[in-house]
C-alpha cells in the first residue's frame, strides 16, 4: 500500500477503516468473509457513531450539555 493510496482512503473513509485495511493488508493473509463484515460496518460509520463511541468512553452522557456541545461539533445533533 502507497502513501497515496493510505491518504486517499484517510480522507474518503476515514481513519479508523483506513488503519483496519492498513492491519489485514500488512498479516499478508486472505481476507474472510468476517474480515469484510467488519470494514463494512466501519466504512458505514458516521462522524455521529464515532463521536458516540469516544463519549462512552470517556465517560460522557451524550445527553449531557457537555455531550451535546461535542456531538454538535461531529455535525450529528441528536435526532
Amino acid at each position: 500500500m502507497t502513501w497515496a493510496l493510505a491518504i486517499q482512503l484517510i480522507a474518503q473513509y476515514g481513519l479508523p477503516l483506513a488503519e483496519k485495511l492498513w492491519l489485514k493488508w500488512t498479516t499478508g493473509a486472505d481476507p474472510t468473509q468476517a474480515d469484510w463484515d467488519e470494514l463494512t460496518a466501519l466504512s458505514k460509520q458516521t462522524a455521529r457513531d464515532r463521536m458516540l463511541l469516544a463519549l462512552t468512553r470517556a465517560g460522557i452522557d451524550p445527553n449531557s450539555d457537555q455531550g451535546k456541545a461535542l456531538l454538535a461539533a461531529a455535525g450529528g445533533a441528536q435526532p
